[in-house]
């Protein structure tokens, strides 16, 4: 290994071996190496673990999702979700993996509420997506959280390496946050309430049904925390509104009458219901 190298959590995705990070590449004690972006990330998803050619969501995608997360439309749910990662965090030193991060918003609201904290200055913080956009605009957010493009299906970071992994509405593989989490780590994960946008619901289908109460065991953990979050948001443009279709699956089902109708609508009233699920291992 070279001189001058700093031991990361992450693992090479060739052979499992753990990164090292140089100035501007990381690299194993096998010579795989992942060069560092100029955005400061780095990409650790291999060509074999990609389904398409450019996985996860596209620019416009992204660009529409971050505008509407700035306007603060989630900044509730965001506000619980950072209460619950400063509940249980335990030292000063720990690591926080986003996985699924999309454009950063979460795990930066993440980091700003805890480092407001003068005493908690030394988590380190990751967040991960399959697709490059999101992490180019992630990078873009913040760049003072380790970004890098990866599967959530084939982490790649090491064993017992981090304290708390978050899936936001996102994929996942239980047995890989398993792997990764240390043997007192915490699993924590945000899907949707039964209400959650049911009102766009009505809009796009003739008989909108709302969310199913999904079983919420997971195998080999322990859910030791529930929390739910529900409020309305008035929507006062189009552009709002257009930029909400496109963070939700409708939007691949939505018919071209539809969104002609959709594009019409100046004001929209809708109801925002999460819930966030905190395990531990079993």
């Amino acid at each position: 290994m070279k001189k001058d190298t700093l031991k990361t959590v992450y693992k090479c995705p060739v052979c499992g071996e753990q990164l090292e990070k140089l100035e501007r590449q990381y690299v194993c004690e096998k010579n795989h190496s992942f060069d560092i972006s100029g955005k400061s990330h780095v990409n650790l998803l291999l060509a074999n673990q990609k389904n398409t050619k450019d996985p996860g969501d596209n620019k416009e995608m992204m660009e529409n999702r971050r505008n509407f997360l700035n306007k603060g439309y989630y900044s509730k749910f965001s506000d619980e979700l950072n209460n619950v990662i400063d509940f249980y965090l335990k030292s000063d030193e720990e690591y926080i993996l986003d996985a699924g991060c999309g454009e950063g918003y979460f795990i930066s609201k993440i980091k700003n509420k805890i480092s407001s904290d003068d005493n908690r200055h030394d988590i380190n913080y990751y967040g991960m997506d399959i697709s490059k956009s999101a992490i180019k605009y992630a990078t873009r957010r913040d760049k003072t959280v380790n970004f890098s493009v990866g599967s959530s299906f084939n982490l790649p970071f090491l064993d017992k390496s981090l304290n708390y992994v978050i899936r936001n509405f996102a994929p996942g593989e239980a047995e890989e946050f398993r792997r990764v989490l240390k043997d007192d780590g915490k699993l924590v994960i945000a899907t949707p309430g039964v209400e959650h946008l049911f009102e766009l619901k009505e809009r796009i289908y003739e008989n909108p049904r709302k969310h199913e109460i999904k079983d919420t065991s997971i195998e080999d953990f322990q859910l030791i925390d529930h929390r739910e979050i529900k409020y309305d948001i008035n929507l006062n443009n189009n552009e709002d509104i257009q930029n909400l279709i496109t963070m939700t699956p409708y939007y691949w089902s939505i018919t071209k009458e539809m969104k002609n109708r959709l594009e019409e609508l100046e004001s929209f009233r809708v109801t925002l219901h999460f819930n966030i699920d905190v395990y531990k291992k079993a």
